[in-house]
């Protein structure tokens, strides 16, 4: 029980005050309980000293020495942290998108840098605005990040188990997803054209967009969500960061909506360009519309996988909290 007190203390505190705090925390409650009158049974002491002591989140906030709006301490820190990821994020896919433009864009170099940098700065405060939005909702819904805590008052009784390692979500695999997915949709936004086929007939390099970009643009609405959804699904994980069932059914729902949306767009024949789908064939033994079919079959065999592995792991791992 002591351990799970501190465990559920020293998870709302940055990572440099962990186990400093987790040290020190563990020998106040040690000696509280040396101090208690010996008639008491330790379960007893344990239970009375765990009560003085009080809510975790409230001693958490205590140590944290002070306090903060609009995002609320039990979520300030992973805030911040995904905040860095998706700005880093944003910082790379803009760039690399930046830098393929100059290769082959005929644009002069000046204009592709002033372009780079209005368009690195309205998607970074897109990006931040829209990770504020969730935390802001976050709080102001007051759901809980790795607790189970109520409203009521504390009681010991309510200490999250001690989470198994098999359980716990890899944060660097998240935080990877959140960079490719970003980076995927500043290449789908501000350079589709450069999403093609690479091929030299002389000495320059000539391109050939695989999308149709006038009715791309139709659907940049639907690609965004589709891309959101995917990020969502990884501030999920890295908000939460173990298996949990409610965690993996939501996951995979939201998951299976996004592979939904995306076959609908790949269906949709006028988004690609007639020219790469008569080269494909001409020079291919495949159809475009057996590759289609293949590229969709890959989408959703990956997710139900996925969405099988998140439920297995939330059902025998993370319990239902």
């Amino acid at each position: 029980m002591i351990e799970r007190y501190i465990y559920a203390v020293t998870q709302q505190l940055p990572k440099k005050l962990k186990d400093e705090i987790g040290i020190e925390l563990r020998s106040l409650i040690n000696d509280m309980i040396d101090a208690m009158d010996n008639t008491l049974s330790e379960e007893e002491k344990i239970d009375k000293v765990l009560r003085e002591l009080g809510d975790p989140k409230e001693l958490a906030n205590r140590y944290k020495g002070k306090e903060r709006y609009l995002i609320g301490p039990n979520y300030y820190d992973k805030y911040i942290f995904v905040v860095k990821i998706v700005a880093f994020a944003i910082f790379i896919g803009i760039s690399i998108s930046t830098g393929l433009g100059i290769i082959f864009s005929s644009s002069s170099i000046t204009e592709m840098i002033g372009g780079y940098i209005s368009v690195l700065f309205s998607g970074t405060i897109q990006g931040i605005a829209w990770v504020t939005g969730i935390f802001i909702l976050l709080e102001y819904k007051d759901i809980p990040v790795e607790t189970g805590f109520e409203h009521d008052k504390w009681e010991p009784n309510q200490l999250p188990e001690l989470p198994d390692q098999k359980a716990v979500i890899s944060r660097s695999e998240s935080v990877f997803a959140i960079m490719v997915s970003t980076a995927a949709l500043s290449f789908v936004f501000f350079l589709p054209e450069l999403i093609g086929v690479y091929y030299e007939p002389g000495e320059a390099v000539n391109i050939i967009s695989i999308f149709n970009i006038e009715v791309l643009s139709s659907f940049k609405l639907i690609i965004f969500l589709i891309f959101a959804i995917n990020i969502l699904v990884e501030l999920i994980k890295i908000i939460k960061g173990k298996w949990t069932v409610n965690i993996a059914v939501i996951t995979s729902v939201l998951n299976l909506i996004s592979a939904a949306m995306f076959i609908s767009i790949i269906y949709k024949a006028n988004i690609w360009n007639s020219e790469v789908v008569q080269k494909l064939e001409q020079y291919t033994t495949i159809s475009f519309e057996r590759l289609l079919f293949i590229t969709a079959a890959i989408i959703i065999i990956i997710t139900i996988s996925e969405s099988v592995t998140a439920l297995y792991k939330g059902i025998k791992y993370g319990g239902k909290k």
